[in-house]
């Protein structure tokens, strides 16, 4: 079973591009799975869907690399995040959730997370999320890393009661990479509702790819800002990515 919390609607301040700020509103209430998609949970999906896949994981060393097989990079423990899912696994694994459970679920929008994440934070210049213990370049390597971050997160809850949004693991979320509108005030966006033609990362033009937030125990502590947004394509499966699943309350 999945331990969910309730969010209520409101509003933030969104920075766009250009360094102006969106006022973003969000209208519905959402029920949150109180901690990222643990192994366990993500195991008993695939026992029940018969999978015995067990693909190569990448991993950052300077580059990306070949990493190790999701059962090694997965050994923690099923009360541990489960990592080195795709964005298109996580997909499945929410069609199999929804089907067991009667409910809807699916992952939460960029726009959702953000606002989850700034439950710790008003600041729009210098974020409070990202000030998590400085680590060595050697400290932020797999699974020590991993383990330390998970546990200090899964101690203390942001004040909306979930845990892991930030440091620990980069988490999927629904909308394509996108520029973000750019109206004074949004409710509720959802990214383009057609696959773009292309995503525009870094200064280089790429096939279309997903937005994942909150940083990780790989990447330096900026990168664990609210307003970090992050690009991954939907087949990519890293050592540094999970996700967690949401639904809306009637």
């Amino acid at each position: 079973m999945l331990t969910l919390v309730t969010v209520p609607p409101g509003s933030f301040h969104r920075r766009l591009e250009d360094d102006r700020f969106q006022t973003v509103h969000i209208t519905k209430t959402v029920a949150w799975q109180e901690r990222p998609v643990t192994y366990g949970q993500y195991r008993t999906y695939l026992e029940a869907i018969g999978s015995g896949f067990d693909p190569v994981l990448e991993i950052w060393d300077g580059d990306w690399r070949p990493g190790p097989l999701f059962s090694q990079a997965n050994i923690h423990g099923d009360d541990h995040p489960v990592v080195g899912v795709s964005f298109n696994d996580a997909l499945g694994f929410i069609a199999w959730l929804s089907e067991r459970d009667g409910r809807r679920y699916r992952l939460p929008t960029e726009a959702e997370y953000e606002y989850a994440t700034r439950a710790a934070c008003s600041c729009k210049l210098e974020c409070a999320q990202s000030r998590v213990p400085r680590r060595t370049h050697e400290g932020r390597q797999w699974p020590g890393a991993f383990l330390a971050s998970w546990q200090a997160s899964d101690a203390k809850p942001n004040p909306l009661g979930l845990h892991a949004l930030n440091g620990v693991l980069w988490q999927w979320c629904s909308d394509w990479y996108a520029p973000y509108p750019q109206a004074n005030v949004e409710h509720d966006p959802q990214g383009p509702a057609a696959r773009p033609e292309s995503s525009h990362w870094k200064g280089r033009v790429l096939p279309a790819g997903r937005v994942i937030h909150g940083g990780s125990f790989s990447y330096p502590e900026w990168y664990g800002r609210c307003d970090n947004r992050h690009f991954s394509f939907a087949t990519d499966r890293n050592v540094n990515v999970g996700f967690r699943v949401v639904h809306d309350i009637d």
